[in-house]
């Protein structure tokens, strides 16, 4: 195993600091969209709802996203150990949280990125790829199974939500099944580019099944159960704080609907999808204008912009270390 100066420095650096700047370009961005929403929103509520929060509550939101990252990690790093990659855990730490950086590309595919850093860590692809594929696996049945705590409210997205369940748990079933997928994929041509992709798909799905043997796909949910419910929480918290009169449960399901939606619209980070329907589905609440566009801003910068300020942060110590 590598030592940490090794282990910290990345295969393509110049594609880390080229990704870099488009995350600083998706960011720009996006303020100026927030700026322009909160234009068009009721501005004196939106101050009134700013001047509501003090530094306490911004910590107790800060908070319960650090406790969502903390659960991801240790379900991410148990995820590597049991495939056999033996990385510190402080490094993998920071490599964990590097990943965070480019959240804001196309399906969080940007995290990715951990296994650049694995494989300077002397980690092979596969199990960095297969616990990544797992984890949006994972997460994308948890934020499924909170978001239906809504759904007796907006009993119109009933069907939409069972499909999804069932394609979720047929993902789920596919992957757990390589002969399968090896048949599936022996149909793709034996050289070139596509047979290079068919070997190391099959490679990545050989570790998936391993992270998806029962008591391991428990623990997962369980964990990113606990994880989520952590942030969906805070949601609730916010909505409770700015005067927002929702159940628990029922806020929880709206927070996740909106981010299904824009993990679903395959946007970078989400960015309009989430914001769109989270404003939609609190003001068909009977939520003002302005008070759910102030909660939508809010919700987004301390999880979502949290998570990639603190990533940056790690690519840079990463980059130090080299």
């Amino acid at each position: 195993m590598a030592d940490d100066a090794v282990a910290a420095e990345p295969a393509h650096p110049l594609l880390l600091v080229r990704k870099l700047r488009q995350v600083a370009l998706v960011g720009a961005l996006a303020v100026l969209g927030y700026l322009g929403i909160a234009v068009l929103g009721d501005t004196d509520s939106i101050r009134a709802g700013l001047r509501q929060l003090g530094s306490g509550q911004w910590l107790i939101l800060l908070g319960l996203s650090l406790l969502n990252y903390g659960l991801r990690f240790l379900r991410w790093h148990a995820f590597l150990q049991v495939l056999g990659a033996r990385v510190p855990l402080a490094m993998d730490l920071r490599i964990y949280v590097a990943g965070f950086a480019f959240t804001v590309t196309p399906g969080k595919v940007g995290e990715a990125v951990r296994s650049v850093y694995l494989r300077a860590a002397g980690v092979p692809w596969s199990p960095g790829l297969a616990a990544l594929a797992v984890e949006r696996a994972l997460d994308l049945a948890v934020m499924t199974m909170l978001a239906a705590l809504a759904l007796r409210v907006f009993a119109d997205q009933a069907v939409p939500a069972l499909l999804l369940v069932g394609l979720i748990a047929g993902l789920l079933v596919l992957i757990t099944r390589p002969r399968t997928l090896r048949w599936l994929l022996g149909w793709l041509p034996k050289h070139g580019r596509l047979g290079q992709l068919a070997r190391s798909t099959t490679a990545i799905i050989v570790d998936a099944r391993v992270l998806l043997a029962p008591k391991r796909l428990l623990g997962g949910l369980g964990l990113g159960l606990m994880a989520w419910s952590a942030e969906a929480w805070g949601f609730y918290l916010l909505l409770h704080w700015l005067g927002v009169g929702q159940e628990s449960l029922h806020a929880m399901g709206v927070y996740a609907l909106s981010m299904l939606a824009g993990a679903l619209s395959f946007l970078p980070g989400g960015l309009g999808g989430a914001e769109a329907a989270m404003v939609a589905l609190l003001v068909a609440d009977g939520t003002l204008f302005g008070t759910a566009v102030l909660a939508t801003v809010i919700c987004r910068a301390v999880t979502l912009w949290f998570a990639v300020v603190l990533g940056i942060g790690a690519v840079l110590m990463l980059g130090r270390r080299r």
